[in-house]
């Protein structure tokens, strides 16, 4: 019986997901593939869109704008007791966030109100998005995950989804600054629906804008994500930078007497959105989320499974015979 036991334990063993098994999402094309308003929260979606629009994104860095060591937003140290992440190097920590209840984490910085609102996500159950991160000393970020809490009715308790846990790739944050809060008006939010390949109609997007206002670009996102799954972005679109990174990067080179004018930035920022004046297209590395782990790969852990199942076998045989010939 005890052996028995022990085999179905290692079977179990070798199909929890780990670290190696996670999956690596680049683009928004990769998004499509995470079943959101399903078995994944909607929320999710918003979170991650708000969280790669507040961190910093420089020179390939992604750099904190907040202090999760004092709560902000709810974010709190995660000592990644399930182990289906990375062990860390010294000197890094994970860090979660999301939590939408400030009564829980007397938060200093709450997340936006806008995360409770029933009437733009549905009345799927809350709080259970999460974002996890790791952070160095120097306060860079490393890796993103999106994850969340197992529902209710599975009685799971309070730790995570492996299943439903996804690495996010600095490109696809890239992709998603292009989504910026200060991008609400109906003319910039068609220049993002013709950057990612969207069919959306003018009259949907009008709907967009009237029912997420200063978050149209929220509901546009949801909409390319969510609505148009089974339509693929344009990939030589879907690389262009937000606006907030173009004027960063652009006015950081001009001289001094430039920048230090109003009117002559407000200028040069309204060119941003235009992309006749200035080349807004670029194309990042796209790689496909298979294409991170080789086939080899897949072999050696399947072999790996079945020479569990094996020994396990062969030392239950092994028991029987000498149980047998002992009396």
């Amino acid at each position: 019986m005890l052996e028995s036991h022990l085999m179905g334990f290692l079977v179990l063993l070798s199909f929890l997901p780990t670290s190696s098994t996670i999956g690596i999402f680049n683009s928004i094309n990769d998004l499509k593939k995470i079943p959101f308003g399903q078995s994944v929260p909607t929320h999710s979606l918003a979170l991650l869109h708000w969280f790669a629009n507040t961190i910093e994104l420089s020179n390939n860095r992604l750099e904190l704008t907040f202090e999760p060591d004092h709560r902000d937003y709810g974010a709190h140290h995660y000592g990644n007791f399930q182990g289906f992440l990375n062990r860390l190097p010294y000197g890094q920590r994970y860090f979660t966030l999301g939590n939408i209840n400030p009564n829980i984490n007397n938060q200093r910085i709450p997340l936006p109100s806008y995360f409770t609102d029933n009437d733009l996500f549905g009345y799927e159950e809350l709080n259970r998005a999460r974002i996890i991160f790791t952070l160095s000393s120097q306060n860079t970020i490393g890796q993103v995950y999106i994850t969340q809490h197992y529902q209710t009715n599975q009685d799971q308790g309070t730790v995570y989804d492996p299943e439903h846990t996804y690495r996010i790739t600095i490109d696809l944050l890239r992709e998603l600054r292009v989504f910026s809060f200060d991008r609400r008006e109906q003319s910039e939010l068609s220049e993002i629906r013709s950057y990612f390949g969207s069919s959306i109609g003018n009259s949907e997007l009008h709907s967009i804008i009237n029912t997420w206002y200063q978050l149209a670009c929220v509901g546009l996102l949801l909409f390319i994500v969510i609505n148009e799954r089974n339509l693929p972005c344009r990939p030589y679109r879907a690389g262009i930078q937000s606006s907030h990174d173009r004027v960063q990067e652009y006015l950081a080179g001009l001289p001094g007497h430039w920048t230090d004018n109003v009117q002559a930035r407000a200028t040069l920022q309204r060119s941003v959105y235009n992309p006749h004046i200035y080349n807004n297209y670029w194309q990042p590395p796209h790689y496909q989320a298979h294409e991170q782990y080789p086939p080899v790969f897949l072999l050696l852990a399947f072999l790996a499974v079945i020479l569990i199942i094996a020994i396990a076998v062969y030392y239950t045989n092994y028991t029987k015979y000498v149980h047998k010939f002992r009396y």
